[in-house]
């Protein structure tokens, strides 16, 4: 574990800028050894005011006493808190963020998705786990935390997922210059039913020339009128789902027990996907098929109507996320791997998903992707991998 950092001059033999990505490098460490020793003491904190105190009040004055050490809020404490009871529970997870193999955001997005599991549950899905930490992004973090909780507990998976799903509410933060922010929290397909018009109208507004606004503005506008004025009669109010479901092999034959997958949320629980078609006006389904030894993404079904790009939706379903190292954006663009200037084909097993800025940089003098998309070298020389996602469906248990 790094407990200092040494800061160097350059080396006249090294790329320029070397020393100053192994000082980044090594100050990350620092701040994530940091950060869990941290979160460790608050625990310990807990533990000393426990015997002193009744019922909550030890939570509650062991994370305001935690945050005022830190200069925060009490409600960073309690997240803090809450962080390291879960991590007393999971001593490999713990012992991954001290020694600086993820980071406090991937740490804080397993234990926002980890239901309560009785002692065996837990130690089989940390064992589960393990191998698949150093490296982990906050995203796919959480999307393997709620596959594999889903295979070990799924009753338990099932009464998370559906008090999520009423964890429903909007917020105001009000901002400086006269503006605010609105967050509105509920179910995803809700969500989209409201976002959804939004978009339509800043594509229309795009074409017009006369219209000046940028995308965001008709988006809120749009939004305002519809909120104050009532809603506009000319935009699709019927509730319309497209189920692109992975599943792996043996389900078709009947024979599988995994999780599905809800393509864009990740692994679902089988009430939830019940309460989202039971709802929805008009269901349209997909089945992506995988590999039941190894999870790769097999086939797309294409019988979809008024189905095009067939391949680009490959590609979206199989890599979920950019693929550039450690980026969970939302994939924008596919592109090839090897560039097709130097020969490479136009082939499912040649593209990989990007978002706008990983496309960007990657285009950029001094930057280079090996053929099979695994590894990235920067300008400076320095390597980082870029691991596939993990298993859209687990295989199933013996």
């Amino acid at each position: 574990m790094v407990r200092s950092i040494v800061v160097v001059e350059p080396d006249p033999d090294e790329l320029p800028g070397a020393h100053l990505i192994d000082t980044i490098s090594a100050c990350e460490q620092v701040i994530r050894a940091a950060e869990a020793i941290q979160a460790q003491h608050a625990g310990m904190l807990l533990a000393e005011r426990e015997p002193l105190m009744e019922g909550r009040h030890a939570f509650l004055s062991a994370a305001g006493e935690t945050a005022l050490a830190r200069g925060m809020s009490p409600s960073a404490g309690i997240t803090q808190l809450e962080t390291a009871i879960t991590l007393s529970r999971l001593p490999a997870v713990q012992a991954a963020w001290v020694d600086g193999l993820v980071s406090g955001v991937t740490v804080r997005a397993i234990v926002k998705n980890l239901p309560s599991l009785d002692h065996a549950s837990m130690a089989l899905f940390e064992a589960e786990l393990e191998p698949h930490l150093p490296g982990l992004t906050p995203r796919a973090a959480a999307e393997l935390t709620r596959s594999l909780t889903l295979e070990i507990d799924p009753d338990e998976a099932d009464r998370k997922a559906l008090a999520a799903r009423e964890d429903q509410y909007v917020f105001v933060a009000d901002e400086a210059d006269g503006v605010a922010t609105l967050i509105a929290h509920g179910p995803a397909e809700l969500i989209h039913q409201i976002a959804d018009p939004l978009l339509a109208s800043a594509r229309r507004a795009k074409n017009d020339p006369g219209d000046q606004r940028s995308r965001g503005q008709v988006m809120f506008q749009t939004l305002h009128a519809s909120a104050v004025a009532g809603p506009n009669p000319e935009l699709e109010t019927m509730r319309t789902l497209e189920l692109a479901v992975v599943i792996s092999a043996e389900h078709l034959l009947g024979a599988g027990d995994t999780p599905a997958e809800l393509v864009g949320h990740g692994p679902v629980a089988p009430v939830v996907l019940d309460q989202l078609i039971d709802e929805a006006d008009r269901v349209f389904y997909r089945r992506l098929v995988t590999d039941p030894v190894d999870g790769r993404l097999l086939h797309t079904d294409p019988r979809r109507r008024l189905f095009t790009g067939a391949l680009a939706r490959h590609v979206r379903y199989r890599d979920k996320r950019c693929q550039g190292p450690s980026c969970d954006a939302a994939i924008a663009e596919i592109d090839h791997v090897r560039e097709f200037q130097h020969g490479g084909p136009t082939t499912a097993e040649n593209a990989e998903g990007l978002c706008v800025t990983t496309h960007t940089m990657k285009s950029i003098p001094g930057w280079a992707v090996s053929h099979d998309g695994a590894t990235w070298t920067t300008p400076t020389g320095h390597t980082y991998p870029s691991p596939p996602p993990p298993d859209v469906v687990r295989r199933r248990r013996e």
